[in-house]
């Protein structure tokens, strides 16, 4: 199919002059929130990721942008393809992902979405454009991007370099502009530092980690695995997440894992009392077992409970830690600055876009960056 799309787009009129391209920063950047970006190149529009959230429901703005040619979407995790349901408003645009991230599209997303193929990694074409990919280190099916137009575009996605999980492969190509990836700012800890903060409360006795069954919930499986731990409990979606990655879904694996994760995927119990590591989503307590898990242990002494990830405001999560009953701790699953000044070093931007972190992230953003121009603008122009 990505060789038939190849051959359809061989046969449309030539880009025009890359003077035309812009990228217009819809949602994502200036503040952590939905993935939204549109690509605006030789007559072509092209909308990379369309989320929601963190906070729940919120959407991009979409009002007023007309009709897009096609969505690319960079992962499955939901400030990133939760937005789905906005593609009417858009003209209804042919969707690339790779088969890993359609299949997990949930049902009331995908209705009606008749999805193309965007390899895991290699190199094909997107409405005539040139279109490589890689694997991005941060959950199965995920990719970076990088267009062939104007010196080059890269969008990141979310990535990360540390994953003792997922595989990562490392940009190449120039790239004149780069959508990065900025979650952490300048926030500099490595996943060891991570790990140092949180074995002493998986020591001291049961441990409740709300994770994203198709992020890090299988990773921080395998680093208590491999710390020693076989007392792992998870729930119906962890453990779903888990069979695919032991099986249809190991190419998205560092080579070293597999083995591990197909054991964990068959010694892994259900849940049932506070025992032992127990992992179950969503992240932030508003859905899925998580949420019925939080309600039972609220006021109890057991378990620990400690979230990993991004916490939006007056979620379960929020509330919990304000209240002193749940700690957060972080487990790295995005770039730190030295993965993100690496990067810049391999590709070149001339401009670089940090997304999905704060404006106040921009002064050292941009200082750690130089040469490159960093911003924040609404509209890059290539």
């Amino acid at each position: 199919m990505w060789d038939a799309e190849r051959s359809l787009a061989s046969q449309r009129k030539p880009l025009v002059s890359a003077k035309t391209d812009t990228l217009r920063l819809i949602s994502g950047v200036g503040a952590k929130g939905p993935a939204c970006f549109l690509l605006e190149t030789g007559g072509r529009r092209i909308m990379l990721d369309l989320g929601e959230g963190p906070p729940p429901g919120l959407l991009p703005d979409v009002a007023g942008l007309g009709p897009v040619d096609a969505l690319v979407l960079s992962h499955g995790h939901k400030d990133h393809v939760g937005g789905l349901p906005l593609l009417q408003k858009l003209g209804n645009p042919r969707v690339y992902a790779t088969a890993i991230v359609a299949r997990d599209l949930p049902e009331d997303l995908a209705k009606g979405i008749n999805v193309r193929p965007l390899p895991a990694g290699g190199t094909g074409e997107i409405l005539g454009i040139e279109v490589s990919t890689g694997r991005n280190g941060h959950a199965p099916g995920g990719v970076w991007l990088h267009f062939a137009i104007a010196g080059g575009l890269l969008y990141t996605g979310d990535w990360s370099t540390e994953s003792i999980l997922y595989a990562y492969d490392p940009p190449l190509k120039p790239a004149a502009v780069a959508l990065v990836d900025c979650s952490y700012g300048t926030y500099q800890k490595t996943l060891g530092d991570c790990w140092n903060a949180l074995a002493p409360l998986a020591e001291r006795g049961p441990l409740l980690l709300p994770v994203p069954a198709n992020g890090r919930g299988p990773e921080l499986a395998l680093q208590a695995l491999r710390y020693g731990r076989t007392d792992i409990f998870v729930d119906t979606a962890m453990a779903q997440a888990l069979r695919h990655l032991a099986s249809t879904d190991e190419t998205s694996l560092r080579a070293e894992a597999s083995d591990d994760i197909k054991a964990i995927a068959i010694a892994a119990k259900p849940i049932e009392e506070p025992r032992g590591i127990i992992l179950a989503a969503s992240a932030d307590g508003t859905s899925g077992a998580t949420k019925s898990l939080l309600e039972r242990w609220a006021h109890t002494a057991e378990p620990a409970i400690v979230f990993t990830g991004y916490r939006a405001p007056d979620t379960p999560a929020d509330r919990l830690i304000k209240n002193g009953r749940a700690q957060f701790l972080r487990w790295n699953v995005h770039p730190r600055l030295s993965d993100v000044v690496a990067l810049a070093a391999a590709v070149q931007p001339k401009t670089i876009i940090p997304a999905f972190c704060d404006r106040t992230q921009l002064p050292g953003l941009a200082q750690a960056l130089a040469p490159a121009h960093v911003t924040m603008g609404a509209v890059v122009e290539f």
